[in-house]
């Protein structure tokens, strides 16, 4: 009986090893820096707002119609901890407000606008910019911030633009929503 048990015990062991193996490995992988800067957005601290313009469902009658294209700076000044050759952009964060199959803004007001999303433009490249996607961070345009011994010599600025994305024939209504945001130093 104790040969039996024994066998027992040690079939299942192997088992359990078996059913566990690994199929693979990631690896990841990170870097800190000591950079810092203050930022605003177009002059204010945030959170900032930036207001599109009102325009008629008509120009947004159908799905991946784009308009009102508005810019915004992101503004990067009294940096340090720099190397000579710093650079930035921003990473736009995953999260609540944001549609994973579009990679857009929803609308987050109750009631608002039918059909519509706010979709995130990289201006130096004019390309879209995947909101919460590991894409951005080889994607979104680095930008220089000029500066000596280690210290910002002015202001940086991070030039994007928001603006209207239709997921068919668009309905009145208002139109919010929110990001947040990291600068990726490189």
């Amino acid at each position: 009986m104790k040969h039996v048990l024994l066998s027992t015990a040690i079939a299942s062991v192997l088992i359990a090893s078996a059913a566990q193996a690994s199929d693979g490995t990631i690896n990841f992988q990170g870097k800190l820096t000591d950079a810092t800067c203050q930022i605003t957005i177009d002059g204010s601290s945030s959170p900032a707002t930036v207001v599109l313009p009102t325009l008629s469902t008509q120009v947004l009658a159908a799905t991946g119609d784009t308009a009102g294209r508005t810019q915004f700076n992101i503004e990067l000044s009294g940096c340090t901890g720099l190397v000579s050759t710093s650079t930035a952009a921003a990473y736009f964060e995953n999260g609540s407000t944001v549609d994973t199959t579009t990679n857009n803004l929803v609308n987050t007001t109750t009631g608002g606008a039918g059909n519509v999303q706010l979709q995130l433009i990289d201006i130096q490249s004019n390309n879209t910019i995947e909101i919460g996607r590991s894409s951005q961070t080889s994607s979104n345009t680095q930008v220089v911030i000029p500066n000596t011994a280690g210290a910002s010599t002015g202001t940086t600025m991070l030039p994007y633009a928001v603006q209207y994305y239709a997921l068919g024939t668009t309905t009145p209504g208002v139109v919010t929503s929110n990001v947040n945001f990291s600068i990726n130093y490189q």
